[in-house]
């Protein structure tokens, strides 16, 4: 079965919408979420703060730039946090993975429809958290406004790119019944790599260059250099590309992982 054969429209958005209110069912979920981004804000702008000190520039990166990042940063990655992804798991798990394989919506439509579900029912936390880091300051506009759309589109590519990592990372479910430590692994490393932890303007030569061959960069960094001009005209051009060039490379290697997965269903199911 191809994980890509065609999908309903109405099945699609009846799944995302299924998840966005399973998001706002958990009331006090939702509330701890929304505090603790506030506080997160807070205490970036007083860490970074702190950071530079009497320095008004760190390669090149001013004060006031560096702030914004980390609680732009914190604020996308909060609806992006791949524990909310790991329903896979469950799924294989308890044998529900049969009947999910034998709906008319392909499983890996099934699972990406849900997870940007879940990711549109975490929205609210993220402009809440934006909201909050312009009031308190500590959030600026892009040096230049013509740069919205762009910076739009990119992080429209990251996105898809984390959808696409958390559902390959949630692959391993098939080859282990608990992925919790996978899971631990993948968030933080992700956070490093993708820049959501720490810019990646400040990460050291040779790991940077690292960086640069990983997908990771194209989820969050790339949006975020376009949105504070580090990377436009052409270069910002060239970096929306790499991100569409990864979702095609991550797009083959998810199907190639399914092929895989599905055949080891198969085997465990008799």
């Amino acid at each position: 079965m191809s994980p890509y054969h065609p999908m309903s429209p109405r099945a699609v958005l009846g799944s995302a919408r299924m998840a966005v209110r399973t998001s706002w069912a958990y009331r006090i979920d939702l509330a701890s979420g929304i505090a603790g981004l506030l506080i997160q804000v807070w205490l970036l702008k007083v860490v970074w703060t702190t950071v530079y000190g009497n320095s008004t520039t760190v390669r090149g990166i001013d004060r006031t730039q560096a702030v914004s990042y980390a609680v732009l940063a914190a604020c996308i990655q909060t609806a992006l946090m791949p524990w909310q992804f790991s329903g896979l798991n469950a799924r294989v798990r308890t044998g529900q993975i049969g009947i999910d394989m034998t709906r008319p919506l392909g499983l890996i439509g099934q699972v990406l429809a849900q997870n940007a579900g879940t990711l549109a029912g975490r929205l609210p936390i993220t402009a809440i958290g934006i909201a909050w880091a312009v009031v308190i300051g500590a959030l600026a506009l892009p040096p230049q406004v013509g740069t919205l759309g762009l910076w739009i589109l990119s992080t429209l590519l990251g996105v898809a790119i984390s959808l696409i990592l958390n559902l390959l990372v949630s692959m391993a479910s098939f080859w282990s019944l608990e992925i919790g430590g996978y899971m631990m692994v993948y968030r933080l490393g992700s956070g490093l790599a993708s820049g959501a932890l720490i810019p990646l303007w400040f990460m050291p030569g040779p790991l940077a260059t690292i960086l640069d061959w990983l997908p990771f960069r194209a989820q969050m960094f790339t949006p975020l250099s376009i949105y504070f001009g580090t990377a436009t005209g052409a270069d910002a051009w060239a970096a929306i590309g790499v991100q569409a060039a990864w979702i095609l490379i991550l797009a083959g290697l998810l199907a190639l992982v399914w092929h895989r997965a599905e055949h080891k269903v198969v085997v465990l199911g008799g």
